[in-house]
């Protein structure tokens, strides 16, 4: 916050916060950084899943489904000392730990790919063999009151990540795939006419999430003012959102399952 009140630009890693408290005190010291005139400096989220082209063209393939009847996503991987990211201190030592860095992730692949706000969720949280071997299993409801599934596991033995929608008019599917030597998504599309689809997409939502922000950047400083704002993909807000769905998650299972109503951030 020291260097978005200097007035410099932040490129902040996900998740955007550890608690919706958290988030909401950080929404409102943003927004008065925008008084009589004054444009804030830019701060955005890094979350990659939002800029994966797999992701963005299932996202598109999800609006020929007609009616949704139902979501899955699955999100299983081994955290371990085998794992790269196992080794960051930063993400035991911080509120939420492993379970909100990583699942944030997946929140933001199923809200970007259903099209749609998780309203309410209820949920168990089990943990492995390990602290940080924690299984959560999810059933979430959608603003367009489609329902879900949603799991995501830290103690699996090998690595499944999917995403799967089901439509009135047929299928979509996005699952983590190696091609030549390439890691990415395929992305498979069931029609209830016609021939099925299946493209691969290299992972490349880094590099594309970067390029946005230097884009906002010099955007930023051009005296166009018919220019656009800073790419919402990135902001502060949507990536609040995705740690909203976690802690009513979390909030969920701490209450044996009950039904929790996600808090919609503006």
């Amino acid at each position: 916050m020291k260097i978005l009140r200097a007035g410099k630009h932040v490129l902040q890693e996900k998740p955007a916060a550890s608690s919706i408290k958290e988030a909401a005190a950080a929404l409102s010291f943003y927004r008065s950084l925008s008084i009589n005139g004054v444009c804030a400096p830019i701060w955005a989220i890094a979350e990659n899943y939002r800029f994966e082209p797999a992701l963005l063209e299932a996202a598109k393939l999800v609006k020929e489904l007609g009616d949704l009847m139902n979501i899955q996503v699955t999100a299983e991987a081994p955290m371990n000392s085998l794992n790269p990211y196992f080794s960051s201190e930063w993400r035991r030592n911080f509120n939420g730990g492993f379970t909100l860095d990583v699942g944030v992730h997946f929140i933001a692949g199923l809200r970007l790919v259903s099209n749609c706000e998780v309203s309410s969720v209820a949920a168990i949280t089990h943990h492995g063999p390990n602290l940080w071997g924690m299984l959560l299993g999810d059933l979430s409801q959608c603003e367009n009151g489609c329902p879900g599934v949603f799991t995501l596991s830290m103690s699996s033995t090998s690595r499944k990540i999917s995403f799967r929608v089901v439509g009135s008019k047929g299928t979509v599917e996005a699952e983590r795939f190696s091609k030549d030597g390439q890691h990415g998504y395929t992305v498979s599309y069931y029609p209830l006419t016609g021939d099925s689809q299946v493209s691969f997409y290299p992972f490349s939502g880094v590099n594309e999430e970067l390029k946005a922000f230097v884009n906002d950047m010099v955007k930023a400083t051009s005296e166009d003012k018919d220019v656009s704002g800073p790419d919402s993909r990135s902001s502060l807000v949507e990536g609040t959102r995705d740690v909203a769905v976690i802690e009513a998650m979390l909030q969920s299972s701490a209450k044996q399952g009950a039904p929790v109503v996600v808090e919609h951030m503006l």
